[in-house]
């Protein structure tokens, strides 16, 4: 008999051991981290340059951008090389830049085909644009990415380069998924703020589309659907909360857009798995500060690609960017 306890105490032993080792390390990593997409890697593949609706164009010149220049430049706090685009506004003395930040498993060759709408308005004169590839993405290193959390101080690192190299000081931020989340989260975390303001730096206006906005409600609606046991994933989400500094339960859009209430235009589609709409929605209500505009039975990031709403997206963001 005392042998069985003793091998029945093993065993529990070594699943105990197995849990906190192997399974909580893994669904920790599936908030973290993610396959990198390098340019190569969309561009040898037919079905993601289809899903990036980007055609045969490869770089800014391809939608009449031809004076755009690559730029590496570094993220703000962990010196990981960073790359990306920056297109000079048509006109001279322009000291505000719209940067497009794309979101978790992409790159900035999916952004990219937002310069049409910028050339199509005429909003080149008002702005320069910067397109980057924050980490773990395009020709930028490898990373863990956090939800945004560590996207947030790319960008913020972006806008520290384009003040040294362009004299840029005024920017808006255009925000993909959990380039969405990340650009809410450089204008809120604090350590960021305080380098934002002693830099001179400013943020004027927020646009985002098919916006992550709630950290913790989101991933925890795909765990569900993926089968993962609930009191695994608040473990899980409890150690991941340690390695963002414990700062996750800021991570949702009704703190982010109200501790810091700029003007906030918000596209998203109701036919959105991945950011589903009624987490958005629960996220905004009433913040005043915030547009919202909803595009029916629209998916994830597809909104400008329907053609049924290309032109009401174009209208909304020029307009937006033209208050």
């Amino acid at each position: 008999m005392k042998k069985f306890f003793k091998v029945m105490i093993i065993g529990l032993l070594l699943v105990v051991a197995a849990f906190y080792f192997l399974v909580l390390p893994y669904t920790v990593k599936l908030m973290t981290n993610y396959d990198r997409h390098t340019f190569e890697h969309v561009l040898s593949d037919t079905a993601l340059v289809a899903k990036y609706g980007i055609g045969e164009n490869r770089n800014p010149a391809d939608y009449g951008f031809s004076n755009f220049e690559e730029v590496d430049f570094k993220t703000l706090t962990d010196g990981i090389d960073l790359n990306g685009w920056y297109v000079p506004a048509s006109k001279a003395g322009i000291s505000q830049t719209l940067m497009i930040n794309h979101g978790r498993t992409s790159n900035r060759l999916k952004t990219m085909k937002y310069l049409a709408l910028v050339k199509e308005t005429g909003l080149d004169s008002l702005y320069n644009i910067f397109i980057p590839d924050l980490r773990n993405s395009g020709k930028s290193d490898d990373a863990e990415t956090a939800l945004g959390y560590e996207f947030a101080e790319d960008i913020t690192g972006a806008m520290k380069m384009l003040k040294d190299q362009y004299e840029q000081n005024e920017f808006v931020l255009w925000g993909f998924s959990m380039g969405a989340m990340a650009s809410a989260i450089a204008v809120n975390r604090p350590d960021l703020v305080e380098f934002i303001q002693s830099e001179g730096l400013k943020v004027d206006k927020l646009i985002l589309d098919s916006p992550l906005s709630n950290i913790y409600a989101t991933t925890k609606a795909e765990s569900e659907n993926m089968g993962i046991p609930g009191f695994i994933f608040d473990m899980s989400f409890n150690q991941f909360d340690h390695v963002i500094d414990d700062w996750a339960e800021n991570m949702k859009f009704s703190y982010l857009l109200s501790h810091n209430p700029l003007p906030t235009l918000i596209l998203y589609g109701n036919g959105d798995s991945t950011t589903p709409a009624s987490i958005l929605e629960a996220e905004i209500e009433g913040l005043s500060n915030v547009q919202a505009e909803l595009f029916e039975g629209a998916g994830h990031v597809l909104l400008y690609t329907r053609p049924e709403y290309k032109d009401r997206y174009t209208q909304a963001v020029n307009d937006f960017l033209r208050k």
